[in-house]
């Protein structure tokens, strides 16, 4: 065997570790985003069924010349009631998933490091700008939630226009996963979508405590 031909030998063993390695820390990503995934649902989703609890009495001025009836009890009654009726119900809420992870931000990456200042963690410096395709068989649920592709929806605002026969109750979605160096520490960006003005997204910072992913906090950055 010339020397050439072993040179080549080497680097196409070389390229086939790295590959190997690249896609080993992808589907470790993905294993996390998976394991994360019914934390985050329940932690982001909204049911639009249920009405916001009642705000805070208004402040009035004592010569105010208008009396106001506020029963904030029984507001706060009706409220639990309706809820404790949502919680029994089997209906099941359709949650669109955006089909493929975003991008995750320059911005999130420097609030990790901020985040756990303390732990003085340095950044994984692992590609993480390709997005990958979601594959929602994969991701556990609470029971009361069944997934479908974003993709089959309309991809417009009409979204929340359209009738079907079964309830639409939202749309959701993550990016890629920043990790640190150790990998016990990670920043994804999320939100949720429950109408056209109705939605928020954010930061969700995990982290690994005693073998298992937990969420931490949820920043969240923008709200419509």
């Amino acid at each position: 065997m010339t020397t050439k031909q072993s040179l080549v030998i080497i680097s196409m063993f070389l390229l086939i570790i790295s590959c190997d390695k690249k896609q080993t820390d992808l589907e470790f990503e993905k294993s996390v985003a998976n394991e994360i995934f019914p934390a985050l649902l329940d932690s982001v989703h909204y049911d639009t069924r249920l009405s916001p609890p009642p705000p805070p009495p208004p402040n009035f001025e004592k010569n105010d010349s208008v009396k106001i009836e506020w029963d904030e009890s029984k507001m706060l009654a009706e409220y639990e009631k309706r809820k404790a009726e949502l919680e029994k119900d089997t209906t099941k809420l359709v949650i669109a998933i955006v089909d493929s992870t975003y991008r995750i931000d320059e911005r999130s990456k420097k609030e990790l490091i901020k985040f756990y200042k303390e732990y003085s963690i340095k950044l994984d410096t692992i590609n993480n700008d390709k997005p990958y395709k979601i594959n929602i068989s994969e991701l556990k649920h609470n029971a009361k939630f069944k997934l479908k592709y974003r993709s089959d929806f309309p991809a417009t605002s009409k979204v929340w226009d359209e009738k079907y026969d079964f309830h639409l109750s939202g749309i959701t979605g993550f990016s890629r996963i920043q990790f640190d160096q150790t990998k016990s520490y990670g920043v994804l960006i999320s939100g949720f979508g429950c109408g056209r003005l109705c939605g928020f997204s954010g930061m969700v910072f995990i982290r690994k405590v005693n073998g298992k992913w937990i969420i931490d906090k949820i920043k969240v950055t923008a709200v419509s």
